[in-house]
Formats: C-alpha cells, structure tokens, sequence
C-alpha cells in the first residue's frame, strides 16, 4: 500500500514541475528562417502570395498531399486546404502588402499559428524572411514545455520552405 502512495506522490509531484517550468517560459513561440533569393521582390511576392504555388515550393502535406484551394483568386481571402494520408490542414491570406509581406493562418499537425512572410530589396535579389509565430496558452503551463519539440519540428518546416521557394526562383 505505501508504494501505491508513492506513485500517486512521484506523479503529482512530476505534474506540478511541469507546471512551475511552464510557468517561467514564454507565453508565445516565435521561429523563423530567411534567404537571400536570386529574384526580384515582385517576382517573389506574385509566387508567395498565390496560394496555388505553396504545394510546389512549401513542403506542407508533403509530395503526396492533395489540396482543395477557395476564396479569393489571388491575394487577401485565398483559402487552401490539405489532406495527407492522415494529417491535414489549411492556409489563409489573412493580409497582403504588394512587394513588402503577406500575413497567414494556418492549422496543421503543429496546431494553430500565424506566419509571415516579409520582403526586402537586397544588393544581388530579395531578402525572404518567413517566421511563424504560435500562441502557447494557459495553465496549466504544460503545452509551454511541450511546445519544445514543436520548435524542432517548424524550424524544419521553415528552412525546407526558403530552400523550397529558392529552388523555385532559381
């Protein structure tokens, strides 16, 4: 009997650590990548802000996704979806500003989170910064610890992204 309360102690304890580490960790996770691309900025911008090209150069859904694409033909209001195997997910052009960024939602296995997409004039091409940006919720603090190895997992995502759209542009 005195090892069955020390389970239930040991995991209570486990929990509660969990909870204080959360804690002091930020409320918010921010991860980005960036290139300096071959390509004008308005070249750039019309393949970024087309949402028919994410299958292409992004790597969402991997290559044997299907997507289903709705809204807007171009720009602000376009809609995507995809669909691989089990995993899936959406994308939306929440903002546009033509040769400067674009704003979008997505949903997907790594949950919920707003990306950016940000242009730049370089001396030789375009600077192409991509960050994505994620909301790591309350108490009880844990999805604060667990967001750890979701860091991993869209930094991955991203670099394949620019090495993606550079391979495009190129």
């Amino acid at each position: 009997m005195k090892w069955l309360f020390r389970i239930i102690a040991i995991t209570l304890l486990g929990f509660l650590g969990l909870c204080v580490a959360g804690a002091f960790m930020p409320a918010q996770q921010r991860v980005d990548s960036s290139r300096v691309l071959n390509a004008d900025v308005l070249t750039v911008y019309e393949i970024v802000s087309d949402l028919r090209s994410y299958p292409e150069w992004t790597g969402l859904g991997g290559p044997e996704s299907e997507w289903v694409f709705g809204g807007a033909d171009f720009g602000t209001g376009q809609t995507a979806a995809w669909q691989s195997g089990d995993a899936f997910g959406s994308v939306e052009i929440l903002q546009t500003e033509p040769g400067q960024f674009i704003l979008i939602q997505t949903v997907g296995p790594l949950g919920e989170q707003t990306v950016t997409l940000a242009l730049s004039e370089a001396d030789v091409g375009t600077n192409f910064l991509i960050e994505a940006e994620r909301d790591l919720g309350g108490f009880p603090f844990i999805s604060r610890v667990a967001s750890l190895r979701q860091k991993a997992a869209t930094q991955k995502i991203l670099d394949s992204a620019t090495d993606g759209l550079k391979q495009m542009v190129e």
